[in-house]
């Protein structure tokens, strides 16, 4: 071939893949096939240094659980835009365009990683619940009108959609210091919220429900997890208060699955104080507790889980074992649950995935896996193989991982799903869990890396480069079920 032909062999392969690139759709092989859609081309990072509280991302953290949901055939995503304004965007399933409201009304004032967006939608009255900008501080949260999200091509997307920032769960009152908030939705079709009240290593964890046959939030519940109850012991020094770092609480059929560790207070608050993998769970959408012995442990309101709680501990990990906190869990309607945190390898500083499982008798096993990333999202499906959505910790592409079970599921074969591009994302993908269990299509939710940094020694809120933030849309063709 002649440096002409050459030239217009390569040209043409160039126009190929910018095609493709343009419409959205990437195929690998057979196997894999996907879809990016962007949400909003200028979402907000924080400027590098000291501007940046505890990272420069604030769109996409592990313990947002899932700021992406689906219902009644249309996506909806929350996050913060450029101009620092809360925003909702919508989409019809499977590739219509993204519609954003952006509220008016408030805009977050710190650079903190802590303070995210999060959505839930309450599948009962179709009413759209979100909450925002928390680091140990009052409530924002704000509430749609009945039926938005039951009936959504009736109504036009726009803010007059939702009432006004509340400080309040409607009569509920919460902890003035409300810290990681997050929703999930309930099998009976109600909308639960988690969220840390108090502070780190001094904090309570707390549940309530929307009721979407009342329209109002439920009486009666709040705090189920004690700070404060119990003395910690640990190279000669005690601590007597901690807080909870929850993975993920989720339902696997009528039950509510919820699995922790623990940070204590010595001194101060640090992360090196973190030890202990707890594990509960509910058969009464978050009112009674009981350990992996199936005994009852805790009452929410009443009787907290704390600390000496019997059988609460479910794997001992000592401090100062490099636990990063608020990872991931996947639950299955025959009892069995399945968590992946990372953590050192036993007498070295080399930190790995751990994988934590409980089988359907009730024992727990783990094994070390041979790669680590940051804090992950896992799913299941129904023939025990596991995904596991990261985010590489130095080159910070997106990564997903497929654990294979042997006959007996005591070890899981762990290969990389190769991707048709490489994308190097900012902070944490995460995914959403109710698509994910309907139509087995992992829909993920990622802020692109920023095309430049900006840099700063200010302490105070400096805005970074804006980032596109993405939806991408994984399909498996290989029998995911």
């Amino acid at each position: 071939m002649d440096s002409i032909s050459k030239a217009k062999a390569l040209i043409a392969l160039m126009l190929l893949v910018v095609a493709t690139v343009a419409s959205g759709e990437f195929f690998y092989d057979e196997s894999v096939s996907v879809e990016m859609t962007t949400v909003d081309s200028k979402t907000l990072t924080f400027a590098v240094g000291k501007a940046a509280k505890f990272a420069t991302s604030v769109n996409g953290r592990s313990h947002q659980q899932s700021p992406l949901t689906t219902h009644r055939g249309y996506q909806y995503a929350a996050y913060y835009d450029s101009d620092r304004q809360v925003c909702i965007g919508r989409r019809k399933l499977p590739n219509s365009e993204w519609q954003v409201i952006r509220f008016d009304d408030h805009k977050i004032k710190s650079n903190d990683a802590h303070n995210t967006v999060v959505i839930g939608i309450c599948h009962t009255d179709g009413t759209i619940h979100v909450a925002f900008d928390h680091h140990a501080t009052p409530l924002k949260y704000r509430v749609s009108k009945h039926g938005v999200a039951n009936d959504p091509s009736s109504v036009k997307w726009e803010a007059s959609l939702f009432g006004t920032i509340q400080h309040s769960l409607g009569s509920i009152t919460s902890d003035t210091r409300v810290t990681y908030p997050r929703f999930f939705n309930a099998p009976d079709g109600n909308l639960m919220l988690y969220y840390r009240g108090g502070t780190s290593g001094n904090g309570d964890g707390c549940i309530e429900e929307y009721d979407g046959q009342k329209n109002s939030w439920t009486d009666g519940l709040g705090k189920f997890i004690s700070r404060d109850i119990g003395s910690f012991e640990a190279g000669g020094k005690v601590s007597l208060y901690r807080c909870p770092y929850m993975n993920d609480l989720s339902y696997a059929g009528e039950r509510l699955h919820a699995s922790w560790i623990w940070r204590d207070r010595f001194k101060k608050t640090k992360a090196s104080n973190q030890h202990d993998l707890c594990y509960a769970y509910s058969d009464d959408d978050g009112r009674t507790w009981l350990n992996s012995n199936n005994q009852v442990i805790g009452k929410t309101g009443a009787d907290l889980i704390h600390l000496n709680s019997p059988g609460l501990t479910v794997a001992p990990v000592p401090i100062h074992s490099g636990l990063t906190n608020q990872n991931t869990q996947y639950a299955y309607a025959d009892g069995s649950v399945h968590i992946v945190m990372g953590q050192h390898v036993e007498g070295t500083r080399d930190r790995f995935y751990r994988h934590y499982w409980r089988n359907v008798n009730g024992l727990w096993n783990n094994e070390t896996l041979p790669f680590n990333g940051r804090r992950p999202k896992l799913l299941g499906d129904k023939d025990g193989s596991l995904f596991l959505v990261f985010s590489e910790d130095e080159e910070e592409h997106l990564r997903i991982a497929k654990g294979t079970p042997n006959a007996d599921q005591m070890a899981w074969e762990w290969t990389n799903i190769e991707l048709p591009f490489q994308l190097s994302v900012s902070g944490e993908p995460l995914v959403d869990c109710v698509r994910w269990e309907r139509e087995k299509i992992l829909s993920i939710y990622c802020q692109e890396e920023p095309e430049k940094l900006i840099e700063t020694n200010k302490s105070g809120p400096v805005d970074g480069f804006p980032a596109p933030l993405l939806v991408l849309d994984v399909r498996f063709a290989d029998g995911v079920h």
